[in-house]
């Protein structure tokens, strides 16, 4: 009895020292591990319509492109309420001059048919507003701080996508967005709320990281 557990604890032995130098064996030859992942970068303008006007609107985001039809990414975006100093935009929204608002946050992107040329979306934005104004305090040339408050928004658009190449794309959308700011600057409350719509081109590629 005692030699055969002796015997077999042998055996164990060894095959637990042949385990370890397998995969050690098997380790060393493998190739390093990688992951990869889409990117995407997107720049446009458009305008919004507030108030019987339509200001013009720049827009910047940038994220991953997790799936062909699901993008996550952060956004920016912005529209003058007023004329600047030496920049008569024709906009007399805001009852200040320098009159700015900021929007930033996540957008959700679902897009259908992403094989197909020209591919329909939607997109969902969820964030804040910074409505405010910049000060020139001491005269001279040039703005010195901004007084500014900062509220919900959100954006709710729909568009079509048309691929120009490989990795970029031609994008408009349409749709409408709910400021959720107080009274401010002679605007009503939820006054920058309304259609916007934004005309932009998209950029996509693929990273890959390898561990050495």
């Amino acid at each position: 009895m005692c030699k055969t557990l002796k015997t077999a604890l042998m055996v164990l032995v060894i095959v637990f020292y042949g385990s370890l130098a397998f995969a050690s064996h098997t380790m060393l030859d493998a190739r390093p591990a990688s992951f990869s992942f889409v990117s995407y970068l997107n720049a446009g303008g458009g305008t919004a319509f507030i108030q019987d006007e339509w200001p013009l609107q720049a827009e910047f985001s940038y994220g991953l492109q997790l799936s062909p039809w699901f993008s996550l990414g952060g956004f920016v975006c912005a529209n003058p309420l007023s004329n600047f100093e030496h920049a008569d935009l024709g906009v007399s929204i805001a009852n200040t001059e320098a009159a700015f608002a900021l929007m930033s946050g996540t957008e959700f992107i679902f897009t259908a048919y992403p094989d197909k040329r020209i591919h329909p979306f939607l997109r969902l934005a969820l964030g804040g507003i910074t409505v405010g104004y910049l000060e020139d305090v001491d005269a001279d040339e040039g703005y010195d701080r901004a007084q500014a408050s900062r509220s919900s928004f959100a954006s709710l658009a729909v568009g079509l996508e048309l691929d120009l190449t490989k990795y970029t794309m031609l994008a408009l959308r349409g749709g409408w967005r709910f400021a959720g700011h107080a009274e401010t600057m002679g605007i009503e409350k939820h006054g920058l709320s309304g259609l916007e719509v934004c005309l932009s081109v998209k950029t996509v590629w693929r990273n890959t990281i390898s561990s050495l």
